[in-house]
């Protein structure tokens, strides 16, 4: 299957069979690789019978290394191997590989053209797709971004065999927040990983092309991630189990705001149970003054998405308002 989330072609296949002819789209002259060291360490030979005669950057792997130093080192390395404004870079890994790719093609030159291979089902469902990349600074996730679409991205399950169960659970925490997202298309029936990794990949598509800078619509996405950001860093959790702990969050403020979640909250536990997912709820009061450092934060006021009746919506609110209403 073939799709086009705005001028970004997507390639879903069950192995590496079609990726030579995937590449074959763009019409590549000069190309440099950026893979993951765990990837890399798994792969690199069979990826060289894919990619010949080309400048291999090793991206370091973890969260800890999504910052400008690795940024800055690419960079450096990409000149030195003397990359051009008409060569292209293909990211190779999970969320922390594509985010600074992402991040280093559209800042090298001004900006040059990128494809991308996720490895990891995070990566597959939501960091690769809709242009926002970036890197954390100071304390705070993705503070330091761009949107840069790339040109392509090439998915596939054949890399999940050799993903660690945690990472596994980490990408599932963005799909359970996908069920939220779209009334007509429901993952919680879904139980075939290429079929979900599409349909996640649909709903998304929706919201990034109806609000590609994120100014509306698109900020729904961010369900459970405010809080989930804060807790992230500060928990060491991996982000798709961050996600969940932050949609658990979003639904116990609603109850205390005296809104009616239970229905949802109920489908919350049975997808937690359907994909074996285990969340330590967290008490929301305590990561308050932390949302409020947000990089949503306008002002003083903070977008944060609710759901009702199964859908998102944003709840614009104020610290001083928040704390009235929930009589901290």
């Amino acid at each position: 299957m073939q799709l086009k989330i705005n001028e970004t072609l997507i390639y879903f296949e069950k192995d590496l069979a079609k990726l030579e002819e995937f590449c074959g789209n763009f019409k590549l002259n000069k190309y440099f690789i950026m893979i993951d060291q765990n990837v890399y360490n798994f792969y690199a030979n069979e990826l060289a019978n894919y990619f010949r005669a080309c400048k291999i950057v090793i991206i370091p792997s973890g969260e800890e290394h999504k910052n400008m130093e690795t940024v800055l080192s690419i960079c450096q390395q990409l000149l030195e191997a003397n990359i051009t404004r008409g060569d292209t870079i293909i990211a190779i890994g999970g969320g922390v590989a594509t985010d600074v790719c992402g991040f280093v093609a559209s800042i090298l030159y001004r900006g040059i053209k990128h494809l991308m291979i996720p490895t990891t089902l995070l990566a597959m469902v939501d960091a690769t797709m809709g242009g926002k990349c970036g890197v954390d600074f100071n304390g705070r996730k993705n503070i330091l971004g761009s949107f840069y679409e790339p040109k392509g991205i090439y998915i596939s399950p054949y890399f999940l065999k050799t993903l660690p169960p945690e990472q596994i659970e980490s990408g599932l925490g963005e799909v359970v927040k996908y069920s939220f997202l779209a009334k007509d298309i429901n993952l919680a029936k879904e139980d075939d990983m290429i079929n979900i990794i599409k349909e996640a990949i649909l709903i998304k598509k929706r919201y990034v092309e109806a609000d590609f800078k994120d100014k509306g619509m698109r900020m729904c996405l961010n369900l459970g991630h405010t809080f989930g950001h804060a807790i992230e860093l500060k928990e060491k959790l991996l982000h798709g189990q961050a996600v969940l702990e932050g949609i658990a969050m979003i639904f116990d403020l609603e109850t205390d705001l005296g809104l009616d979640v239970k229905a949802e909250k109920e489908l919350f536990e049975r997808l937690l149970t359907k994909y074996n997912l285990h969340i330590h709820h967290y008490d929301y009061k305590n990561y308050l003054d932390d949302i409020f450092k947000d990089k949503k934060n306008f002002n003083g006021t903070l977008n944060l998405v609710f759901v009702k009746d199964f859908m998102p919506y944003l709840y614009p609110v104020t610290r001083g308002d928040l704390d009235d209403k929930i009589k901290l």
